[in-house]
């Protein structure tokens, strides 16, 4: 409220002069003629006494007439600068208020209003100082207008009870009151800034405080340069603006803070809405007020046709009935949830969420809400489960590494003495039959073997760049001979692909297990078996678990059954080894833990689909190799071939080094065998050019067969050596050709091995 300026009291106006003078021009002229006619009787006397008195009478009264009259004037100038000042006030008042009215920042404003004291206002200096946040709650400058000589830069105040909190600003904001100082010169409380002041020109000063819902913040601090610049009138219609300015700079907090209020919730629906967790917002009815993008496309939702449904229609939360339960337990109780799920698309697709379902926390008078968070886990699922089967391999791995030495050794004697007695048994014996018998166990044997040492990842790998189509074409020839003709097959072959690096018999293996396997399914009713071929990319959306892939190009071949379908709780064990669902002596339950083992060492990823009275499908990941053609099929093993070279033999099985010194023997070699690895190095140190070549085991005591060629060939560099291992000779039991190469060992040899690998690599040395 403005309040209006009071007029200036005059108490001397024309007719109170007027009357003023007649009143005294007759009380002059009444008392002066008694008094002169008592004391002055004689005429002539009192005549002239008359003219003197009236002489001082018009002299007397000229002189208060002239007094009275310029205290008039007087009164009406005062009148005027007060009217002038207050009309000066009411200017600013009215230009503040315009400025307050509209929408600027708080800095804009402060220095606006400062700007109009200055220009419109006439004062000198107008400054709006805020309290810092410090230990001396000091004073700093928001903003001025008028300091054209840096006043304000050299200004130290606070606003506390030190010697710098004693001037208008520092005690206006302590105290709350509008602080005056009239005269600045003689003002004890403006000594600290007393003479920058005035050199200044600074006459007076006011500070009017400046205050919000909780505390005074500030100050409006004027300096004019006039003493005595601000009377009453003024400094109440500076109180008032000071008050509205207030206000103003409030008003302006309160929007700048809803306006970053806005923008933060602005941001954090936009971050929710980029989040990869699903997050749905509904009432205590269950009527859906938020979904984010990420939501529904966990759930297979239509964008935007979610808000304002209710949970008790969407099929993503009733499809589930443990899920739908969580839910409303939330509603009803208030607890928090937690748990995960497994829910169906509308396609039939299966996906896993991990579910947290809450209260959300607001005021007690907010209307409730709750909050549903999903996280899609199904990849990480299958990370698990495939770590789970990695784990089961690896146990495997440990058990077939150690026992497949001393299984190996045993199977070697075995084979190695029912191949050299069948040579000496003639065709008519009864032993022939019982021995072949024995012989052919032995060889199954070693194959069983093999295959545990292919799921250990131990197997003996042949790899070279090899066309898969060309092996599955095979495959197929040999599977349609052997399949019922109720199975249809059906092959989808690219005209040409890449080539990967693989061994060709395991990748035959695969292929004639999973299809065996296919056709097993189908037994019963028949159906269709596919096996398909193409090539892929290595995408995110192109590959069931892409990080497990590595490579940028991949071979997937898909072998398809419409057979029974695999269980749930089946479909996680048909990896692991021993594991079968087929009758008794007709499966050994090795067949997909050769298959994964395979995949697996040749660095491709496999991934399995089924669904029970539908079918199976079985997806293989492999690497390509650049623009590389196939090799050429190996050769046929050549016929055994002899010679008369001296051969050191050292096993640690006797029964292995009496079999070997017979085949040896057999083909014309010079045999020194033994089972001690010490006493073969002194035989051979007695003599080194006595002997072609070494043959050794690789595991045996107090000296290994690396151990053992090392000594050889530092006592004799040029000596070819074979070393022969029942652990395989990959990079799990690191023996590998290349560490024998850079070792100087010329062959590697996997146990038990048959005659003929054993003599082809004789040759190769010797030859």
């Amino acid at each position: 409220m403005v309040f209006p300026p009071k007029a200036i009291p005059l108490r001397l106006t024309p007719f109170s002069i007027a009357l003023t003078y007649t009143l005294l021009g007759g009380v002059w002229i009444f008392f002066s003629d008694h008094l002169l006619a008592k004391y002055l009787p004689d005429s002539a006397i009192f005549m002239r006494a008359k003219i003197v008195n009236e002489w001082i009478f018009i002299v007397l009264s000229t002189q208060v007439l002239y007094l009275m009259i310029r205290r008039r004037e007087t009164a009406i100038e005062r009148s005027q600068e007060s009217l002038r000042r207050v009309n000066r006030a009411l200017k600013v008042f009215s230009e503040c208020s315009k400025v307050i009215a509209l929408k600027h920042t708080e800095a804009d404003l402060l220095s606006r209003i400062c700007r109009i004291f200055v220009e419109v206002g006439g004062y000198r200096l107008a400054w709006v100082a805020f309290v810092r946040d410090d230990v001396d709650r000091s004073v700093g400058v928001a903003a001025q207008w008028g300091d054209m000589h840096g006043y304000l830069q050299q200004l130290r105040v606070t606003s506390d009870d030190s010697i710098y909190g004693q001037g208008p600003a520092g005690t206006a904001i302590r105290t709350g009151a509008t602080v005056v100082v009239q005269d600045i010169a003689s003002h004890p409380g403006f000594a600290p800034w007393r003479e920058a002041a005035l050199r200044q020109g600074y006459a007076s000063a006011i500070a009017l405080p400046l205050r919000d819902d909780f505390q005074f913040f500030g100050a409006l601090v004027i300096l004019a340069a006039d003493p005595t610049a601000f009377n009453r009138e003024e400094i109440a219609l500076l109180e008032e603006l000071a008050g509205d300015l207030t206000y103003g700079i409030s008003s302006l907090r309160i929007r700048a803070e809803q306006e970053m209020n806005k923008q933060e919730k602005r941001l954090l629906a936009a971050v929710i809405d980029q989040a990869f967790e699903g997050i749905m917002i509904f009432d205590a009815a269950g009527t859906v007020y938020y979904v984010n993008a990420a939501y529904e496309n966990i759930c297979g939702l239509p964008p935007g046709a979610t808000i304002g449904t209710s949970i008790h229609q969407l099929a993503c939360c009733v499809g589930n009935a443990d899920f739908y339960r969580s839910l409303q337990a939330t509603i009803a109780n208030g607890t928090t949830r937690h748990g995960r799920f497994v829910n169906r698309h509308a396609d039939g697709s299966i996906y896993e969420i991990d579910a947290n379902i809450s209260l959300v926390r607001r005021r007690i008078d907010a209307e409730t809400r709750y909050v549903a968070v999903l996280r899609d886990i199904t990849h990480e699922t299958a990370l698990e489960k495939q770590l789970r089967t990695a784990q089961k391999m690896e146990a495997i791995a440990t058990l077939a590494g150690g026992i497949a030495h001393d299984f190996n050794n045993i199977l070697a004697a075995i084979v190695t003495n029912a191949e050299l007695t069948l040579d000496e048994v003639p065709p008519e014996s009864t032993l022939r039959e019982p021995l072949e018998v024995v012989f052919k166990a032995g060889q199954r044997g070693r194959s069983l073997v093999r295959q545990i040492m292919t799921i250990a990842r131990q197997g003996e790998q042949e790899r070279r760049p090899v066309q898969v189509e060309k092996i599955a074409g095979e495959c197929l020839s040999l599977l349609r001979a052997s399949l019922p003709t109720t199975i249809e097959i059906r092959k989808s072959f690219p005209s040409e692909t890449r080539a990967v690096s693989a061994d060709p018999s395991q990748i035959h293996q695969v292929i004639m297990n999973l299809c065996t396997n296919a056709a097993t399914a189908m037994a019963e009713h028949g159906g269709l078996l596919e096996l398909i071929l193409e090539e892929v990319h290595c995408r995110p959306d192109a590959m069931i678990i892409p990080s497990a892939l590595c490579a940028e190009r991949y071979l997937k071949l898909s072998v398809r059954d419409n057979g029974h379908g695999i269980e749930q709780n089946i479909l996680e064990r048909i990896f692991d080894p021993f594991f079968t669902t087929r009758a008794h002596g007709k499966g050994t339950g090795l067949g997909l833990a050769v298959v994964h083992g395979i995949v697996r060492d040749h660095a491709g990823v496999m991934h399995v689909e089924s669904t029970p009275g539908c079918g199976t499908t079985f997806d293989i990941y492999l690497p390509q190799v650049a623009d590389v053609e196939a090799a050429r099929d190996p050769a046929h093993a050549p016929p055994l071939r002899g010679g008369n070279e001296r051969i050191l033999l050292v096993d640690d099985e006797e029964d292995l080094v009496v079999a070997g010194r017979k085949v040896l023997e057999r083909l014309g070699y010079q045999v020194v065998a033994g089972t001690d690895s010490r006493e073969i190095l002194k035989i051979f140190a007695a003599a080194p050019e006595r002997f072609d070549l070494l043959i050794t085991d690789q595991t045996m005591p107090h000296m290994t067969g690396e151990m053992l060629a090392q000594e050889i060939l530092g006592i004799r560099a040029d000596l070819p050596i074979i070393l022969c291992s029942g652990m395989g000779t990959t990079a799990a039991t690191g023996l590998t050709p290349e560490r024998a190469r850079a070792l100087g060992i010329r062959e590697l040899l996997a146990k038990p091995y048959e005659r003929h690998e054993m003599c082809s690599a004789i040759r190769r040395l010797l030859d």
